[in-house]
């Protein structure tokens, strides 16, 4: 039986394995979470492969605190990471699926339950399905597929899964690294439509806060309302984002489209909300903005420019003078990363892809930031991205497309056998 021909006859495990991961809730709860359970039922899922599977908590890591991408703040009871090394005979090339279990927070407007895994038109909906549950499932099937096919590899192949990735978690990649869970590469499966994405973008979360002064201006007092100064700074982040469109990104992963790197308003609160009737301005008023950025540039050069921006806008505008607003880290600053052009994976990669899903790969920079920083900036193995189609992250109905996770356990089954070696008849 060919790999495809596993794929096809085991549909019916696809969808128990991505629902049997959906159904556990692991919400990532910005300072703790409830990822034990699910962890649990992932590592039963590998010792029945009879890999080498271990679970541990990140706090047990020697290291794990002093590592340099290590942000502090949050509590690791009952949140551990699991790892599964299937061994190959040696001579060989490995290779991590390194994948985040946790989830986005529950949106508003699910129309079934986000645990409750339903399937319908090829689609699987449930909160994970998409980002990043399936992505995981395919990892464990595609080493699954191979063992039940006979086949041994010569470099090990590594399946990890780490908590707290969402916020701008990342901690739970970083105890992976603490701890020596490494190979030669690593593949994560975000979901990317079946895209390759050899780098990512940063982003930092502020609390942007402008101050003024309030009263009634009885003896002539000059007021100035921290709301309109809060208002012109949204108007000037809309024509801000349209500006950076009309520039080309840097080369090789961004240079070739045109692309919005959002500034997204998340927040905006002014005032009191628990006074019945507010008859005065506020003395504070607080914009949340999420802010991408290309790799390469800093969460400090991201600021600078953001206010600089702002000061041209204002001196251009009728109203009072630019006041500049503080800025306050809400999450760790994600930094972009990107992979080098030449490394030999994403070429096969390409390959793989293009043979699996019958199309020309599309190898371009990712529409989003990422714990792949963990791996590209601090010295580890390069890290690509790589994982299904789907929809609605972070959305309501989130749904992983089933003919495309498919198509993914197919690429993550070839992929392993080029590039970790195919053991001789002798050494299986």
């Amino acid at each position: 039986m060919s790999i495809r021909g596993w794929i096809a006859a085991h549909r019916g495990l696809l969808i128990e394995t991505v629902s049997a991961l959906v159904r556990h809730d692991t919400v990532n709860r910005v300072t703790h979470g409830t990822e034990r359970e699910c962890q649990r039922t992932l590592y039963e899922m590998l010792r029945e492969l009879e890999l080498e599977a271990e679970i541990y908590s990140p706090e047990e890591v020697p290291g794990f605190r002093e590592h340099p991408a290590y942000y502090p703040g949050k509590d690791y009871t009952d949140r551990p990471n699991v790892a599964a090394a299937w061994k190959g005979a040696g001579g060989g090339r490995s290779l991590l699926f390194s994948s985040h279990i946790d989830t986005a927070a529950i949106a508003p407007g699910w129309t079934t339950d986000p645990f409750g895994p339903r399937v319908a038109d090829g689609k699987l909906y449930g909160l994970g399905a998409y980002d990043m549950k399936g992505g995981l499932a395919a990892s464990l099937l595609a080493v699954r597929c191979l063992k039940e096919l006979g086949i041994r590899l010569r470099g090990d192949v590594w399946i990890e899964s780490v908590v707290d990735e969402e916020f701008g978690g990342a901690n739970g990649t970083v105890a992976g690294r603490a701890r020596g869970i490494g190979a030669d590469a690593v593949i994560i499966p975000e979901p990317t439509n079946l895209a390759l994405y050899p780098a990512t973008r940063g982003g930092a979360l502020w609390r942007v806060t402008f101050r003024g002064t309030t009263g009634l201006s009885f003896s002539g007092e000059t007021m100035r309302n921290p709301a309109n100064d809060a208002a012109r700074f949204i108007v000037f982040l809309e024509r801000y984002e349209r500006e950076r469109a009309e520039k080309a990104g840097p080369a090789p992963w961004y240079s070739d489209r045109r692309e919005s790197l959002p500034i997204i308003v998340t927040r905006l609160a002014a005032g009191d909300p628990d006074s019945p009737l507010c008859d005065v301005g506020p003395v504070e008023c607080h914009v949340d903005i999420w802010a991408e950025c290309y790799p390469g540039v800093s969460e400090d050069a991201l600021r600078d420019a953001l206010l600089a921006g702002f000061a041209r806008f204002c001196a251009g505008e009728a109203g009072p003078a630019f006041a500049a607003p503080t800025f306050t880290r809400m999450i760790r600053f994600l930094p972009g990363s990107e992979v080098s052009p030449d490394w030999p994976l994403i070429g096969l990669l390409a390959e793989e892809i293009e043979a699996a899903a019958g199309r020309k790969a599309e190898v371009t920079g990712a529409p989003y930031a990422c714990d792949a920083f963990v791996f590209n900036a601090y010295g580890g193995p390069p890290a690509l991205i790589l994982g299904p189609a789907g929809g609605n992250a972070h959305a309501p109905d989130e749904f992983v497309d089933l003919e495309s996770l498919a198509v993914l356990i197919e690429i993550y089954a070839s992929a392993m056998l080029r590039w970790c070696g195919e053991a001789a008849d002798e050494q299986r």
